[in-house]
């Protein structure tokens, strides 16, 4: 072929896929319609995240010495031992004194409200998860899937621009774009669906969801239900419509979320918000619903945000603050000053460079989503060049593919030199009967994940370490509270089958771990 002929067929190439592209047009225009995000929803989104983290912090600061320190029931030797794939991972595991973990509790608050306020907002959001995924990796044994969703979610953040609204960084700048459609948009708000669609792809894998029979049996169980939880439950029918419009929003999700835009789009997102409202209301599944909450803020629009605006009183806009009133905060930051003086003398890739970079990274983070989510649904393994234990392996199953029939609780037995047997942790009388409130059964939701751990641990399953660890820090809790004449202490697992016909069976006693204790 000649050199003029070769040049004829490229141009007749390129001018076949411009005519491609353009054919495409409406398509595009419709996935860009549905990838844009409200700016003020992206702030919604951040400061709901950096919301949950201060309110996890301040849940599990409760209990820091129990999970987190070496005179607790897990220690950092423990750490070492159990989850092997953390080890190494957490910079909580540095040290087990209690100082040290208010230390790093303290330290994860101030990023957590920095990222609230929006400084430095991509910046404090990364360090902001890297904190927490330090925080899960020193004790595995108390998260749950929302913890792990938060986790997963703070991460993406990082890719949208969630402070060009309603943060510090935006009255740096003194301009806020008012909507944007990224690859960056686009991983939040295919995450939320992702969960509820393989949710519901695990759910029909079970008997009882799509029979509508599953809401009640989990809300039977004594130890979940709380509040508004112990009233529904008296209505079989309710429950059964409810099971039927929960399954619904988790199938339905990619049509109801993804493919609306508009008032229709603002109207789907805030009757998920309802949902997750009332299984906070109703059950205890922690983190849960707060994490879910947040993860649909992006799909609010922009006429909710101007409903929104037009009832908030004007005094309190004009109390706002300018950057002027800032002080040094209000000075443009020093990465923006010096992207304008590359933009002045022409070095304008070094301007663009780090946006294609983020554009990229963001394609990247959107096809992992969906392809680890494809694969805990279908089956299908990874290559293993990319299947590491460290990965979010975007396995969503909350009550999949039906919840249990059975729930625990524990006791902790304390036997004293003088014979008597005495409840070790809270004192007085042993008690194995069951719990009036099966929810206040434990004193939080980590302690239920927590002595899962601890029951494996003691029956064999795991490195025996929890199971040794914990009856130490039983020994020494009986200890301190009987001046030191605690000879034993013994751990139950108290298993209650619910009572689905409304009559409760006798609980069946399962001997956890017996652990001798020294005089003190």
């Amino acid at each position: 072929m000649t050199p003029q002929g070769d040049r004829s067929s490229r141009q007749a190439l390129t001018a076949g896929v411009r005519r491609l592209w353009a054919q495409l047009a409406p398509i595009r225009s419709r996935i860009h319609a549905r990838a844009t995000v409200e700016t003020r929803s992206l702030a919604a989104f951040r400061i709901a995240l950096a919301t949950v983290i201060l309110v996890d912090l301040l849940h599990r600061s409760r209990h820091l010495a129990l999970f987190y320190t070496d005179q607790g029931g897990y220690p950092v030797a423990a750490y070492e031992v159990t989850y092997t794939e953390y080890t190494g991972v957490s910079i909580h595991a540095l040290s087990g004194a209690l100082w040290f973990q208010q230390f790093m509790f303290f330290v994860a608050g101030l990023f957590a409200v920095a990222m609230l306020v929006g400084y430095r907002t991509r910046l404090v959001t990364f360090v902001s998860f890297l904190l927490l995924v330090s925080l899960h990796a020193r004790n595995p044994g108390v998260i749950n899937g929302g913890d792990k969703l938060l986790r997963l979610l703070l991460f993406l953040a990082v890719l949208p621009p969630t402070g060009e609204r309603w943060s510090i960084d935006a009255l740096r700048r003194g301009t806020a774009r008012d909507h944007v459609a990224s690859f960056g948009t686009a991983v939040v708000l295919i995450q939320p669906v992702v969960v509820f669609t393989q949710n519901a792809i695990r759910k029909h894998r079970g008997e009882q969801w799509y029979a509508g029979e599953a809401l009640e049996i989990a809300l039977s169980s004594d130890a979940m239900r709380i509040g508004l939880g112990n009233v529904i439950v008296e209505y079989p029918a309710l429950l059964t419509v409810l099971d039927y419009g929960w399954i619904t929003l988790l199938a339905g999700s990619s049509v109801f979320l993804l493919l609306t835009v508009g008032r229709l789009r603002t109207l789907a997102a805030l009757t998920y918000i309802a949902a997750f409202v009332g299984m906070l209301t109703a059950m205890a599944v922690g983190l849960f619903p707060l994490v879910l909450i947040a993860s649909v803020l992006p799909f609010l629009t922009a006429p909710f945000w101007d409903r929104l605006a037009a009832r908030v009183p004007a005094r309190w806009v004009d109390r706002l603050p300018d950057s002027d009133q800032l002080g040094p905060l209000g000075n443009p930051p020093f990465e923006r000053r010096l992207l304008d003086r590359l933009r002045e003398r022409g070095h304008t890739s070094f301007v663009t460079f780090p946006r294609s970079l983020l554009t990229v990274f963001g394609a990247l983070v959107f096809v992992w989503i969906l392809l680890f989510s494809a694969s805990a649904v279908s089956g299908y393994e990874v290559p293993d060049r990319i299947d590491y234990d460290h990965l979010d392996q975007q396995d969503w199953g909350l009550y999949a593919p039906d919840p249990p029939t059975t729930y625990s609780w524990y006791v902790v037995e304390a036997e004293q030199e003088d014979g008597r047997r005495v409840d070790a942790i809270d004192g007085g009388a042993v008690d194995f009967d069951r719990p009036p409130d099966g929810s206040a059964a434990y004193k939080t939701f980590r302690h239920r994940k927590f002595m899962r751990l601890v029951r494996s641990s003691g029956q064999g399953h795991t490195s025996s370490t929890v199971a040794d660890s914990y009856g130490e820090w039983a020994c020494r809790q009986a200890n301190d509270r009987y001046d030191g004449a605690t000879e034993r202490v013994t751990v139950y697992q108290l298993l209650q089958s619910i009572p689905l016909d409304g009559r409760y069976e006798e609980p069946d006693r399962r001997l956890v771990l017996q652990q001798g204790c020294e005089s003190t």
